[in-house]
């Protein structure tokens, strides 16, 4: 007898699972503007070779307004005392403006004329006023070359040192907050007009953060933009850290036009999800989330993954050099737009569309949970994109399209898990009347982490 309840609870659960979901947008009403926070992407510190290059038409399809690059011992910029070398950096920095983005430069070398010993728990140059010149000459390089760097950051991931790929570990506030007085004041003599900050950690609570805000506040030192890093599956863990630091800038009135920037993020890569159409959603979601918080500026990490040469980071420890030999070289990749061998991930497609908004946006009725939506203009068309960001039963999504009558639609599916063609035209035809939508709906059905996407010409 007690088994005829639970099917009872069970069916009734199923067919709540069924309850299609309705949505609807008037793009005779536009709902403000776009409030998206400046698409950034990232590109791993791993060589001195291009890594831009080969994606620039790629990439220009994606509209980032910045590209983050590590500026690693790899690229050689100070050779010897009073010598610069600018030849492979500017080819990088050359690469990210043809693909329409300003740079975002991480300063993460650590030249061997001012480091002698290999060792990440050396913070200190040996010389700060030789330092802070080979700043001033980089900040003046780039601004002459018009290569209009977007941020300048200080290191890269000091909370950790080797294991973020970079050669500096810091283990007191005091250290990190002198590194950055000095390397500041280098980069705003070359160029007056940069946009200085940090402390680009890997942990989002890593005491850096306080240290350099009570630092720059009461020291006077120039903190333009905060930074940090986070991987997670959780949208609401990226979204949560940004009222976090807001109020810990809010302690000092001082810093209150401080922009936030997370200048690396991503899914889990440590325990991944794997499902095919999981990092799409994820991105969608997630930046959402981002626009939703007013972030000022997020960096995906990353762009593409490259083969390492142990060679190119003589400037760790034999055992950092093996544990980037043995993470880039052997373990899973699964976080750039592009793999090993060049080939496109889905998340590109996932960028492809939030990419295409701009100007107008219009107010989607009916979200439910984690079925999210949004809908804007761009290019002179209307788009609206609806996703899954969770697992279950397939949903029934009914769409009522306002404002469109007679306009010809297109429904795409983002097939994640297709080898060629991620992009699947499911539907042509001309938009109807609120009547004749009411008699005859659009239809879509939505599985876990699955998107869609409406255009209307």
């Amino acid at each position: 007898m007690k088994l005829i309840p639970a099917l009872l609870l069970l069916a009734g659960s199923l067919a709540m699972a069924a309850e299609p979901v309705s949505l609807s947008v008037d793009f005779s009403k536009p709902d403000g503007v776009w409030n998206m926070p400046a698409l950034a992407l990232g590109q791993g510190g791993l060589q001195g070779d291009p890594m831009i290059e080969p994606h620039i038409k790629e990439l220009r399809q994606l509209r980032p307004k910045t590209i983050r690059l590590f500026l690693s011992e790899y690229y050689r910029i100070y050779p010897e005392h009073g010598r610069y070398d600018w030849t492979k950096l500017d080819r990088e920095l050359r690469a990210v403006r043809a693909a329409g983005a300003r740079p975002t430069l991480a300063v993460a070398m650590k030249p061997p004329v001012l480091f002698p010993k290999v060792d990440d728990h050396i913070v200190h140059p040996n010389d700060y006023a030789e330092w802070e010149k080979l700043c001033e000459e980089l900040a003046r390089h780039c601004r002459e070359e018009k290569f209009e760097v977007a941020a300048w950051e200080v290191c890269n991931e000091p909370d950790i040192g080797e294991g973020g790929g970079t050669p500096q570990f810091f283990t007191k506030a005091a250290d990190y907050n002198a590194f950055y007085t000095h390397t500041v004041a280098g980069l705003l003599r070359g160029d007056p007009q940069a946009q200085v900050g940090g402390p680009t950690v890997a942990s989002p609570d890593s005491f850096l953060i306080e240290g350099l805000i009570e630092h720059c506040a009461t020291q006077n030192v120039p903190l333009h933009f905060l930074s940090w890093h986070l991987y997670s599956d959780s949208p609401g863990a990226h979204a949560g850290n940004i009222a976090k630091q807001r109020a810990r800038l809010a302690k000092f009135p001082q810093l209150k036009d401080v922009k936030l920037f997370i200048s690396e993020w991503n899914m889990d890569l440590g325990r991944p999800n794997l499902a095919p159409g999981f990092q799409p959603a994820f991105v969608l979601e997630t930046m959402r989330r981002f626009g939703e918080e007013k972030l000022d500026m997020a960096a995906y990490y990353h762009i593409r993954d490259c083969f390492v040469d142990p060679a190119d980071f003589d400037w760790m420890s034999p055992g950092g050099r093996r544990f980037m030999a043995h993470w880039w070289n052997t373990m899973p990749q699964y976080s750039a737009l592009f793999d090993h061998h060049g080939r496109v991930r889905p998340a590109w497609y996932a960028f492809r569309l939030l990419g295409q908004l701009a100007g107008p946006r219009y107010a989607v009725a009916g979200e439910q949970g984690n079925l999210r939506a949004i809908a804007g203009d761009g290019d002179g068309r209307k788009h609206f994109l609806v996703w899954r960001y969770e697992e279950g039963e397939p949903i029934e999504v009914r769409v009522q399209l306002a404002g469109a009558k007679g306009r010809t639609c297109r429904v795409v599916a983002l097939d994640a898990d297709a080898a060629v063609n991620n992009l699947k035209v499911l539907r042509l035809f001309s938009v109807g009347s609120a009547e004749e939508q009411a008699a005859k709906p659009l239809v879509l059905t939505l599985g876990p982490w699955e998107i869609r996407w409406i255009e209307i010409e």
